[in-house]
């Protein structure tokens, strides 16, 4: 019996990368659907007044953007850097106006259209 050649080597390794990263990718869509539940969580609080929630949110929103652009949701991945970029543009301790807050529901909203898309690949 003769060993692998290189190609074979090769799409072994190839495939087996493809299979990692369906994996991550499945877990990445898990993982996404709960944290834009919790941004819904944390925005209804925003509107009572809770600005740690805000935090709350921009945290998501980076996770989502790098991950999202690291396993290529590159729409994903650029809702979520929207909503962070926002809320770093928002003045530090100062509750965010009504304005302000429909438009993060609004953006929040466009994010799980993105999830949606990218859990039907």
């Amino acid at each position: 019996m003769s060993a692998p050649s290189d190609d074979a080597v090769r799409a072994e390794k190839v495939a087996a990368a493809r299979t990692r990263m369906a994996e991550l990718s499945a877990k990445f869509i898990d993982r996404t659907r709960g944290e834009l539940a919790k941004m819904r969580d944390a925005l209804a609080r925003a509107r009572t007044g809770d600005l740690a929630a805000l935090g709350e949110i921009r945290h998501f929103a980076h996770r989502m953007s790098g991950t999202g652009a690291t396993l290529g949701f590159e729409m994903l991945s650029d809702r979520a850097h929207v909503i962070e970029v926002f809320l770093d543009a928002l003045p530090a301790g100062a509750a965010p106006d009504v304005g302000s807050l429909a438009r993060l529901e609004s953006d929040i909203g466009a994010l799980d259209v993105e999830l949606r898309t990218a859990a039907a690949r």
